[in-house]
């Protein structure tokens, strides 16, 4: 159970983003409120965080397991936590997390998105 969620901070995620390398696959744990606030600018699945459980978890990360995935919340801790606990629970070998969340990405590459 040592494994931990790779960081990625909003700098790494837009290069990442602007790469010849496939797209990460974004997970948003932030609840619906939070979304009508802040959306994030790229493709993502919502999950939020309130509303996890197993069955969800199982179909959704299933489906991707080859893929790489970044999980995304207001500031890093839930995703993290997410991201940790998708690791000690074998969901994916390898997981990032995004530092500072959707507020990083605001502070950092797209200051149009309001904070909160």
């Amino acid at each position: 159970m040592g494994n931990s969620p790779k960081n990625i901070n909003a700098h790494s995620l837009n290069e990442w983003f602007n790469s010849q390398r496939e797209n990460p696959i974004i997970f948003d744990v932030r609840e619906l409120i939070e979304l009508e606030i802040a959306i994030f600018p790229k493709d993502f699945i919502h999950l939020p965080i309130s509303q996890i459980s197993i069955d969800n978890v199982k179909k959704t990360i299933g489906e991707l397991i080859d893929k790489k995935i970044v999980v995304i919340c207001h500031a890093g801790i839930r995703s993290y936590n997410f991201s940790k606990w998708l690791l000690d629970n074998n969901y994916v070998d390898e997981i990032w997390n995004l530092e500072e969340g959707i507020d990083g990405w605001s502070k950092y590459i797209d200051p149009k998105i309001p904070r909160y």
